[in-house]
């Protein structure tokens, strides 16, 4: 029997993929990725989608212990600094964030970074009513992404999509990195549930939240578990020269990093 209930929640604008999870014997809970709604004309900031899960914790009567970020997110602003003050949850990052923060503070002319409750390491565990979370660093997409590996779940971020990977051209990524870090997420078992940070359906029922290692690695346009590093680096950095940058990539960053919002000058 599963020790844990998963609730996504699905942001349409971003393609975002949110979740709860719970606990089942204490009703202990962590969230994962939640998302502010950003007005791109006016720069205001609302919470309708943080909202949503605030009132799933309500409804349920969860006591969320921990609200987690899998990394810096560049294509919309989180919902995590809206759900600490309304939950007083500490929000966990990794430790690479600094990283991040240091790269960005000079081309955004950034304020102090906000000071995050908990910095993440490397195999370090949380735990939450009887259950545990096993932090793992899965650097590629940024220097500071994570994966959260709850039971026979495993929580990546855009480290790993539906049939497909984050891009890797970010300051500080790197498609090398990327593919050490989905070899050591191949090295799972198959039947390891993969819960997904973005998908792009073209109507909400077409919307795939969650794939297994074994589909990936045998189906994965990118890397299945027969490509080389060399195959894999070649093929996702000609990908990641035909993207565009992500629209709210600097109101994203500037709010994520610092908790604050945009000046018009740090917009251009």
């Amino acid at each position: 029997m599963a020790k844990q209930k998963v609730q996504h929640f699905f942001h349409p604008v971003s393609g975002t993929i949110s979740y709860v999870v719970s606990d089942i014997a204490t009703n202990e809970a962590i969230i994962i990725d939640p998302v502010a709604d950003y007005n791109e004309l006016t720069g205001e900031v609302t919470f309708e989608s943080s909202q949503m899960i605030l009132h799933y914790v309500e409804k349920h009567q969860l006591h969320v212990t921990a609200i987690l970020e899998t990394h810096i997110h560049a294509d919309h602003l989180t919902g995590s600094f809206f759900l600490h003050e309304k939950l007083g949850a500490p929000i966990h990052v990794s430790d690479a964030v600094k990283e991040v923060y240091a790269t960005w503070k000079d081309d955004l002319a950034l304020n102090e970074m906000y000071e995050f409750e908990n910095y993440l390491l490397d195999h370090e565990h949380l735990g939450f009513g009887e259950s545990d979370l096993e932090v793992i660093n899965t650097p590629g997409h940024t220097p500071a992404d994570l994966t959260y590996k709850v039971g026979d779940a495993v929580f990546v971020g855009d480290s790993l999509f539906h049939h497909g990977t984050g891009r890797a051209d970010f300051p500080g990524g790197s498609a090398k990195m990327m593919f050490h870090s989905l070899t050591k997420l191949y090295d799972m078992d198959d039947d390891t549930k993969v819960y997904l940070c973005h998908n792009y359906p073209k109507t909400a029922d077409d919307l795939i939240h969650m794939t297994t290692i074994g589909e990936e690695k045998h189906e994965n346009s990118f890397i299945t578990e027969e490509t080389t590093e060399e195959e894999f680096v070649c093929h996702r950095e000609e990908r990641d020269e035909q993207l565009a940058e992500p629209k709210l990539i600097n109101p994203a960053l500037v709010y994520n990093l610092t908790c604050q919002l945009p000046e018009p000058a740090q917009l251009q």
